[in-house]
C-alpha cells in the first residue's frame, strides 16, 4: 500500500515541476509595464491626462475618448511608429491604442481630414528631446 502512495507522490511532484517550469517560463513576458493615457476628443481638441513633458521612453496605452460630436480617431506618429491608428471612433465611444515611445519628437492627433488642422493636435517630446533645445535662449551676440 506503501508503494501506491509513493508511486502517486511521485507523479504529483513531477507534473508539478511540469508545470513550474512553464509558470517560471511566462513570468518574463509579464515584467513589462504599460501607462495608461486618456485621451480626451472633443470638436477640436485633444486633452491627455498626462502632462506632454512627463513623457519618458517606454510602453504607454491610450484610451481615446470621443466626447465631440463628430467621428474622430487617433493616430501617433514618430521614430520607431509608423500607422499607429485607432478605428473611427463614434461619439461617446473610445478606443485604445498602445504605442512604444522611444527619445525622440512625436505628434498626436486626430487623422479625420482637416481635424488636426482645427486644433486636434499635440506634440510631444520624449525623455528630452531636441525641442527643449529650441526653447534655450542665447545671449543673442556672435562673434
Amino acid at each position: 500500500m506503501h508503494s501506491i502512495r509513493n508511486l502517486a507522490s511521485a507523479s504529483l511532484v513531477t507534473l508539478a515541476a511540469a508545470a513550474g517550469a512553464t509558470v517560471v517560463s511566462a513570468a518574463p513576458a509579464s515584467a513589462t509595464s504599460v501607462t495608461t493615457v486618456k485621451a480626451v476628443e472633443t470638436d477640436f481638441h485633444i486633452a491627455l491626462s498626462k502632462s506632454s513633458r512627463s513623457f519618458k521612453p517606454g510602453k504607454y496605452t491610450f484610451v481615446a475618448e470621443n466626447k465631440g460630436q463628430t467621428t474622430h480617431a487617433l493616430m501617433i506618429t514618430g521614430p520607431g511608429i509608423k500607422m499607429a491608428m485607432t478605428k473611427n471612433i463614434q461619439p461617446g465611444q473610445s478606443a485604445k491604442l498602445t504605442v512604444t515611445f522611444k527619445k525622440g519628437a512625436y505628434d498626436i492627433y486626430c487623422p479625420v481630414p482637416g481635424h488636426k488642422a482645427l486644433g486636434m493636435n499635440v506634440n510631444l517630446s520624449v525623455g528630452g528631446a531636441t525641442t527643449a533645445a529650441k526653447t534655450s535662449a542665447g545671449s543673442g551676440g556672435e562673434g
